[in-house]
């Protein structure tokens, strides 16, 4: 394990109202430290309720506490039409310039319907960027995740469960089956024969490494990887190989 570059794909940092005092960009280094990740995708753990202009914000200026460079974030977006966030040249613009390398989205939280209709611009944009985009928001909300990704079939989307600690084969699957875009990160997902299964039936390339910070330690998901039966190729892709690739190809 210690040989392996590990890039943990779902993280938060941040406090918020709801979510009492969580950990800072120090505090998740400190973790990654003590378990041997190299770098993080962070988001906000308060992006929900403190809305996607105030969290980003916040997001940016906490990622400057990281002076290694090892945390790259990801900001939430919005639809077009109330002119809340920048045009997409200038937002992506903003995205460089502050480390941010991903996007997600808090439908219900933010109060809008996630469909081409609403996110069509941002969308486009982020696709002609090769930026990712984090689907944790629908987690467990099936029917809404299948349509917004067969609005959107292809841009880079990722789910990454946080909901179900066993994995949710019957709901995933159908999409990794369908969308050669989509992938999947491993957070709470405790089947080791599972993750096996899963690789060697879509590809190791498809999925990767995320432990769900602060809510699992980064340590156990590193451990289902380990004893996944998987071989240590395949263990790499998974581990850090893919997210870094995935973020080296976009372009700001």
């Amino acid at each position: 394990m210690e040989d392996l570059f590990f890039f943990d794909a779902d993280c938060k940092i941040g406090s918020g109202p709801n979510t009492g005092i969580g950990p800072d960009a120090k505090a998740l280094l400190d973790e990654m430290d003590e378990y041997g990740v190299d770098c993080a995708l962070v988001r906000h753990i308060n992006a929900p309720m403190l809305g996607a202009i105030e969290s980003n914000n916040v997001l940016a200026e906490m990622l400057r506490e990281d002076e290694g460079s090892r945390l790259f974030g990801i900001w939430s977006i919005l639809p077009s039409q109330c002119r809340e966030l920048p045009e997409p040249d200038e937002f992506f613009r903003q995205m460089k310039e502050n480390r941010i390398t991903a996007l997600t989205l808090y439908p219900d939280e933010h109060r809008f319907v996630p469909c081409r209709l609403t996110l069509g611009k941002i969308m486009d944009a982020a696709l002609e960027r090769k930026v990712p985009v984090f689907l944790n928001a629908f987690s467990g909300h099936w029917r809404e995740l299948y349509n917004f990704v067969a609005d959107f079939p292809e841009n880079i989307l990722v789910l990454c469960d946080t909901y179900g600690k066993w994995g949710y084969d019957r709901q995933v699957r159908p999409m990794l089956e369908t969308y050669p875009n989509f992938f999947y990160g491993m957070t709470g997902y405790w089947v080791p024969e599972g993750i096996c299964d899963l690789a060697n039936t879509y590809g190791a390339q498809r999925f990767l490494y995320s432990s769900g910070y602060p809510r699992y330690i980064q340590g156990s998901g590193m451990l289902q990887l380990k004893y996944s039966g998987l071989s240590q190729e395949d263990i790499v892709k998974i581990a850090g190989e893919n997210l870094s690739k995935m973020l080296k190809e976009v372009e700001l």
